[in-house]
């Protein structure tokens, strides 16, 4: 059962982590195209503006995946421990399924 709540968020964290590379190359091509057209068009040096913008999203989606994530899986790791001691101390033994486990109101 561990088991598979291990592969399930390894890969909810894989797809995530692939989302947070495919934006940030996104990111990075768009830029580069704009930049390009900035230096070619002559006008006033306006791309900072956007790489500013965008830059910040970035950083936000950065420290989603890669803090705020890893930080909520541990505390689920937690809690699905302190579950399983405690249904070992108490002697029921471990759910064959997760329809057999108690929901958060029990």
């Amino acid at each position: 059962m561990d088991d598979l709540f291990e592969h399930a968020m390894e890969s909810e964290r894989d797809k995530a982590i692939n989302g947070f590379y495919t934006h940030f190359i996104v990111f990075l091509s768009v830029i580069a195209g704009l930049a390009l057209i900035n230096l070619v068009s002559g006008d006033r040096f306006w791309i900072q503006w956007i790489v500013l913008g965008w830059g910040v999203g970035i950083a936000f989606h950065a420290f989603m995946i890669f803090v705020r994530r890893p930080q909520q899986e541990q505390k689920l790791r937690e809690l699905r421990r302190a579950r399983e001691e405690q249904r070992l101390s108490n002697g029921q033994p471990a759910p064959t399924s997760p329809a057999d486990e108690p929901g958060p109101s029990a």
